[in-house]
């Protein structure tokens, strides 16, 4: 395909990002499903078991620097096979498991590289250097590449589960999902992404530090490096938001489904509820992504934001009230919010730090977001183990919700994109 048209050959590079996301996200949400499963096997306490997610999610995190550095700089082809490798072997090796270190080491280690090496960072990189315009909408569908696998992922795995057990559930995963990611990849990622700055790395360095002015003061439309964008304050106010933003939507995500089964709710009905939030948040994060665009990321973040804070007042009362219409609406309003916080982060970040070191930078991002939803996985579990209830969590949710949104407003991307584009692109 003609690489004179970028673009174009753009909305195939989405369309293998969206089914590479349905599935390997699949794994991702899925756990809350295994982890029903694991604490009826073993008998672990949920810290305990929370714990393998949470580190899950830290070493997924680790990695995500350097997997945006060798996206950008290195054919991503190479990076997406090799890692559905090592994903398919942390499957097979985890449905093996006899003991929670072995657990923690096959999942939480092998199969988090695996994942951190074809999931959200590596795939974000790829896609938002083939588009100037319409980046919002592009990065919306390969969010709802998310949803889907949410949707069908999710439920399809507590079926198997209740089929032929945790450990074969595993097993089929190992083998189907690198299978089918692997064969698009060869046919699909043949040439690198274009740059929005085709120009040396050492040219880069070289104008920052001739006119080190330019990152520091008034903002600039400029190749960022990520020794650059760490000294800037929009660099940890976006940071601080995204961190607050995962620890929300995984303290809910991982303990959704004991929550729903403490209340009364069969396994599986309670796995289609963890569906329909992927379900809404297809149309969601298209949506805020497109929305975005038009009336800025702030106003965006914040209607999400909302969405989430509703979707948690509704866990509350269900908690006290067992109405039948409230886990539906919690799917609904918690879906639109975790939508908002997968698809705006990328794109707040690139608005700021586009450029080639964009997948290092947003890779530091990535760091910050994944120890935020390990941390609220973990920290979930411990306060329930403490009190007996997940009360005190979404409390602490909804206040970790109001700061998130507040950050972003400081951060101020919609004034960044005004100045970038009355400037133009000056390097």
């Amino acid at each position: 395909m003609d690489k004179s048209h970028p673009t174009e050959f753009g909305w195939f590079i989405v369309g293998f990002s969206f089914v590479t996301l349905a599935l390997v996200y699949g794994i991702y949400y899925s756990f809350s499903v295994f982890f029903v499963a694991l604490l009826k096997e073993f008998s672990w306490n949920r810290a305990t078991g929370a714990g393998a997610f949470s580190l899950f999610m830290i070493v997924n995190s680790l990695i995500a620097p350097f997997i945006g550095k060798m996206v950008s700089s290195t054919h991503p082809k190479r990076v997406m096979i090799g890692g559905m490798v090592i994903l398919g072997m942390g499957l097979t090796l985890s449905s093996l498991t006899q003991t929670w270190w072995q657990f923690y080491l096959f999942f939480s280690f092998v199969t988090a590289i695996g994942l951190g090496a074809t999931g959200w960072l590596p795939n974000v990189v790829i896609v938002q250097n083939w588009f100037q315009e319409r980046r919002g909408l592009a990065i919306g569908i390969i969010s709802a590449g998310v949803g889907i696998g949410i949707l069908i992922c999710v439920p399809s795995a507590q079926y198997l589960i209740l089929q032929f057990g945790w450990r074969i559930t595993y097993r089929i995963m190992a083998i189907f999902i690198p299978l089918v990611v692997i064969s698009m990849a060869i046919i699909l990622l043949r040439n690198p992404p274009p740059h929005p700055f085709p120009i040396s790395e050492r040219e880069i360095s070289h104008k920052i530090l001739k006119d080190p002015s330019k990152t520091l003061g008034k903002w600039s439309p400029q190749p960022w490096t990520v020794a650059q964008a760490i000294r800037t304050r929009v660099f940890w106010l976006l940071g601080f938001s995204f961190f607050l933003a995962n620890l929300i939507t995984q303290a809910l995500f991982t303990h959704q489904v004991a929550f729903f089964v403490d209340c009364g709710l069969e396994a599986l009905l309670a796995s289609y509820l963890v569906g329909m939030i992927g379900i809404v948040s297809l149309g969601g994060k298209i949506l805020w992504g497109t929305l975005s665009d038009r009336i800025g990321r702030e106003i965006t973040y914040t209607m999400g934001i909302t969405c989430t804070i509703l979707g948690i007042l509704c866990l509350i009362l269900f908690n006290y009230f067992s109405l039948p219409l409230l886990p539906y609406l919690y799917a609904f309003f918690f879906g639109m919010g975790y939508a908002v916080h997968a698809a705006l982060p990328p794109l707040i970040t690139a608005d700021f730090f586009e450029g080639r070191g964009y997948g290092g930078i947003f890779g530091l991002h990535v760091f910050f977001i994944g120890i935020g939803g390990a941390f609220g996985a973990w920290f979930a579990g411990l306060l329930h183990d403490r009190f007996g209830s997940y009360l005190l969590v979404f409390f602490i949710t909804i206040l970790c919700a109001f700061f998130s949104c507040l950050n972003i407003w400081w951060a101020g991307p919609k004034k960044i994109r005004l100045e970038i584009e009355k400037k133009g692109r000056t390097i």
